[in-house]
């Protein structure tokens, strides 16, 4: 009974989530009404209180997990390529730039932009949120191609991650195009020759 309990509840935060992230792409964070999102699911003002005590709190819990989201993509997109990694790095940058292009809250926190704008109050940590994500990415890089020179590596992933904000802030081609010259760049700058293929991936140098 306690699972289902459990199960139940999880739900229902997620509804309100969601319910949360349509006002907020569609109005707005600062008109967004913490009575509107409990209307739209269907319950009561008491029970969206019980899960997020403030708009304040509903509002981090719903930038966290289109953050999380947006990475857990990018990992699986960086998964399905271990052992080519203009690929991996063409595939991830693909997938955040269409997930950016729909998402305003990814776009936002990729870019800084909303401070003066429709997203002020989520977009305060952008800054925090955009270190993390490289932070992440370069975790991942350093455990599945740890034969890269370290410091390459590094300035690899920061290269691909300040590209892709780049150009979600000034798309100059569409999402796939922009990924493939992106992914040129990565592995110039991870590599320093032509090549697009590592030795296998996990294995140590």
């Amino acid at each position: 009974m306690a699972r289902f309990r459990e199960t139940v509840r999880t739900l229902l935060r997620e509804r309100l989530l969601d319910a949360a992230y349509e006002g907020v792409a569609e109005r707005g964070f600062e008109r967004l009404r913490m009575a509107h999102v409990a209307d739209a699911v269907g319950v009561s003002r008491q029970t969206l209180y019980t899960e997020f005590p403030s708009k304040e709190a509903l509002g981090e819990a719903l930038f966290r997990r289109e953050l999380e989201r947006c990475l857990v993509g990018v990992q699986q997109a960086l998964d399905a390529r271990p052992d080519d990694l203009r690929a991996a790095v063409e595939a991830a940058v693909s997938f955040t730039l269409t997930l950016a292009g729909r998402n305003p809250l990814i776009r936002a926190m990729l870019t800084g932009a909303g401070q003066d704008g429709p997203l002020p109050h989520l977009t305060a940590r952008s800054a925090a949120a955009f270190d993390l994500a490289t932070a992440a990415v370069g975790a991942y890089a350093a455990e599945t191609w740890p034969s890269v020179d370290p410091v390459a590596r590094d300035l690899a992933v920061d290269t691909a991650v300040r590209l892709t904000a780049s150009h979600v802030v000034q798309a100059a081609a569409p999402p796939g195009e922009s990924a493939r010259r992106i992914a040129d760049t990565v592995v110039r700058v991870a590599l320093g020759t032509g090549t697009e293929r590592l030795p296998t991936p996990g294995a140590r140098a």
